[in-house]
């Protein structure tokens, strides 16, 4: 399967962010011959609290509507990174990831679970997502076919890469992922340290390819600098492809009989016992 992990750096004009994704979307499929392509979390706005508020849509409408009708004119697959969904909670919205089939179908939507809250030493906001996002209550695996192959995915966005057992639910234990996708806007404070040591763990546990589509650059306000550096692990830890901090397309091929040499060299996955 011929992936495009989109690295960019969104402001807060969603007209401007949504015409360059579906521009690099084009030149992934016509350039690159990509089958499917990953967004970063938030690839259509970046700003204010109320600018998030203002952007969100229901899933049959704006920006979702949008990357639906794209995916299926170039006829790709595409994980789409996430994007502000209306909720019925006042002054809330959901951060979802949405994936499309090549013939612009919805086969996973998945609202990001664990929020990204940083407070100083007195415990006041900085960078507090759940002040204006409300948070998923599900994860489940979806499909993906690609020619005369199917392969069983898992999304989940950012700061729930930092939680293991989101992976490692009883329903891998029968039927494990294939491929991981993590649309992120991680921060460079934190990735700096964190993000290959994570994203390389969720590889090696789950013994399956993470593909990891990360924002870059500073936020348009300059309260928040992403770490970029989006990057695809291999399932025996290794990474077959990486970015630095510029913007940019990132492609690899990933390979079913990969992820089957990996848990037939080491049957870890066959020796869980919870």
């Amino acid at each position: 399967m011929k992936i495009a992990c989109l690295q960019t750096n969104p402001g807060s004009d969603r007209h401007r962010n949504i015409n360059e994704i579906i521009s690099m979307m084009e030149h992934a499929v016509h350039s690159g011959s990509a089958q499917l392509i990953v967004l970063p979390e938030v690839f259509s706005f970046m700003g204010d609290e109320n600018g998030r508020l203002e952007s969100a849509n229901n899933l049959d409408e704006g920006i979702f509507e949008k990357i639906a009708d794209t995916a299926k004119k170039l006829r790709v697959n595409v994980v789409a990174g996430s994007h502000a969904e209306k909720s019925k909670t006042p002054g809330k919205v959901f951060n979802t990831a949405v994936s499309y089939s090549s013939e612009g179908t919805v086969l996973n939507i998945y609202r990001k679970i664990h929020l990204f809250n940083l407070r100083d030493s007195n415990g006041q906001p900085l960078y507090c997502e759940s002040q204006v996002l409300a948070p998923g209550k599900e994860i489940a695996g979806f499909n993906i076919p690609v020619g005369e192959n199917s392969w069983r995915a898992l999304t989940a966005i950012c700061y729930d890469l930092r939680f293991p057992e989101l992976f490692r639910t009883p329903e891998t234990k029968i039927n494990p992922y294939d491929v991981i996708f993590i649309p992120s806007a991680f921060t460079h404070q934190t990735g700096v340290d964190h993000w290959e040591v994570l994203l390389r763990a969720r590889a090696i546990e789950n013994q399956c390819y993470v593909v990891a589509c990360n924002q870059t650059g500073f936020h348009s306000e300059g309260r928040k600098r992403n770490f970029g550096n989006s990057m695809v692990i291999d399932p025996w830890g290794k990474i077959v492809t990486q970015l630095g901090e510029e913007s940019g397309v990132l492609c690899a091929e990933l390979s079913l009989s990969e992820v089957k040499n990996a848990r037939t060299k080491l049957p870890a996955l066959a020796d869980r016992a919870l």
